[in-house]
C-alpha cells in the first residue's frame, strides 16, 4: 500500500509559487507563451504553454520531446524540464 504524504504547508506552497513566478518570467522573456501552472506537486510544478515556434524549435533541437496520447482525440504533447519544472504544451494530431 502506498504511503500517503502529508499536505504541503502554506510556506512550502508560497516558496514554490515564488520560484515558479520567476521561472514564468524567464520563459516569457525567451518567447514562450505561458497558459497556466499546476502546483499539484510543490517539488515539481507543471507549467503549460501555448504552442508556438519556440516550442517547435525545442523539438527540432532535441531539447524537448513529444509524448503521444490516444484518448478520445489523438493528441501529442511536447515536454521538457526547465529549472526543476515540467513544461508542456499540447498539439492536436487532426
Amino acid at each position: 500500500m502506498q504511503e500517503q504524504r502529508k499536505p504541503y504547508s502554506a510556506e512550502e506552497i508560497a516558496l514554490t509559487m515564488n520560484d515558479v513566478s520567476k521561472i514564468i518570467e524567464q520563459l516569457s522573456s525567451e518567447g514562450f507563451l505561458v497558459n497556466k501552472v499546476v502546483i499539484g506537486n510543490a517539488l515539481r510544478p507543471t507549467i503549460f504553454l501555448f504552442s508556438n515556434d519556440k516550442c517547435r524549435d525545442l523539438i527540432i533541437s532535441g531539447k524537448a520531446s513529444y509524448q503521444h496520447f490516444n484518448n478520445v482525440v489523438p493528441i501529442k504533447q511536447g515536454v521538457f524540464e526547465y529549472s526543476g519544472c515540467r513544461v508542456v504544451w499540447s498539439e492536436s494530431l487532426i
